[in-house]
């Protein structure tokens, strides 16, 4: 597995950029995307030391996003890794322990390769990014 970025959730793409631009020495950004399936809207900013970030917002009603939101908790959401098989990385995060916690499912932030979360042991969140 390969670290991909850390994903932060927030009410508004704007307002959580603005805010992480104030925090962090935010270097690039890039365009916002919509991904009617997943249901959010993404963003990816980059700091000067090349660590990314994944601002995710809501889009539309039964998003992932606003309940956490509401809770107040695991607004840093997940930390993302790529790999070269979603079947392959899976089995090795369930043999330590993960939880699936969804399907493998095409998104539209990486070019419609598959994503899919798990919960691991220590309560926090790990995406799968497959490669093509």
């Amino acid at each position: 597995m390969i670290f991909h970025h850390i994903g932060i959730f927030t009410s508004d793409l704007d307002v959580g950029r603005n805010k992480l631009s104030l925090i962090l020495p935010i270097q690039s950004v890039s365009e916002p995307i919509e991904d009617t399936v997943l249901k959010v809207k993404v963003q990816f900013c980059t700091d000067t030391s090349g660590l990314c970030y994944e601002l995710i917002a809501p889009f539309g009603e039964n998003n992932p996003v606003s309940g956490i939101l509401l809770s107040g908790k695991a607004i840093i959401n997940h930390v993302a890794y790529t790999v070269e098989s979603i079947n392959v990385a899976s089995q090795e995060l369930r043999n330590s322990g993960c939880i699936p916690i969804s399907l493998a499912t095409p998104a539209v932030a990486f070019g419609n390769r598959r994503v899919m979360f798990f919960m691991s042991p220590l309560h926090f969140i790990i995406e799968l990014i497959e490669t093509p």
